[in-house]
């Protein structure tokens, strides 16, 4: 009887075997799939929140980038409009100071009752302040009659065209100012006779600037050409005997 309980057993468990068996082999494929579509769903959803933050830096960095450059421009225009206002001032500044030197020209030729002896002009190329050999050989004429006269005196009124900022323009004017009371000064003329100022591209006083008729002899251009001058009056004390030489040129030289 023990051997057949026993055969009878082992009839009942070979069959429970076989389907734990069976269930095993149908699990395990199926559990590998689940791990490794876990895995690449963990390294999708890690690549994607590394994406999303490297996409956060970048637009973090664009903000940042961007305000910068604001603040730039902010600083940029509010140095643009300092500097506008500066101008502004020095250009006034320069009406009140030409203003009063063209007092001090008429002031000087007023008194020890001077008297106008000489005229001319001098003509200078586009935004030089370079003396030409015409230029030269008409102060050398100057510079022989101020030697004559012991207190002679010579008034120099720098002028440009229009073309340019008033500022640049008022330099440009003293330079070539400077060049011709420079040149006068080699031949002999003492500096203390010498009076100059730089007008830029303002008209000056009445006696120095360009004559009407003459600006429009042939339109803009050739008024620029006279406009780019040195005007030159040289005075001499007390009753002087003869009048004055008004030349009637214009700068072909240039």
């Amino acid at each position: 009887m023990f051997m057949a309980a026993a055969a009878i057993a082992a009839a009942l468990a070979a069959p429970g075997c076989a389907t734990k068996k069976y269930v095993s082999q149908q699990i395990n494929p199926v559990s590998q799939k689940v791990d490794q579509y876990h895995q690449e769903t963990t390294g999708k959803i890690a690549w994607l929140t590394n994406k999303q933050q490297n996409d956060i830096a970048q637009v973090n960095e664009r903000i940042a980038a961007t305000d910068a450059r604001l603040n730039q421009v902010s600083n940029v225009a509010q140095s643009a409009q300092g500097t506008a206002s500066r101008a502004m001032q020095e250009a006034d500044a320069n009406k009140v100071q030409i203003a009063a030197n063209s007092t001090a020209i008429t002031n000087v030729a007023n008194s020890l009752n001077y008297q106008l002896v000489e005229r001319a002009d001098v003509w200078f190329g586009f935004d030089k302040a370079t003396l030409t050999p015409a230029a030269k050989a008409e102060l050398d004429s100057i510079a022989a009659k101020a030697t004559a006269m012991p207190r002679s005196v010579v008034e120099l009124g720098g002028f440009t065209d229009p073309v340019g900022s008033s500022n640049y323009n008022l330099d440009l004017s003293r330079r070539r100012a400077w060049a011709v009371q420079r040149y006068l000064v080699a031949r002999n003329v003492p500096t203390r006779s010498i009076h100059m100022v730089g007008f830029g591209k303002e008209s000056g006083p009445p006696d120095m600037a360009v004559a009407a008729d003459m600006a429009s002899v042939r339109g803009k251009s050739e008024y620029h050409k006279l406009a780019r001058r040195v005007s030159i009056r040289l005075y001499g004390a007390g009753n002087l005997q003869g009048g004055e030489k008004t030349p009637e040129r214009t700068p072909t030289d240039q």
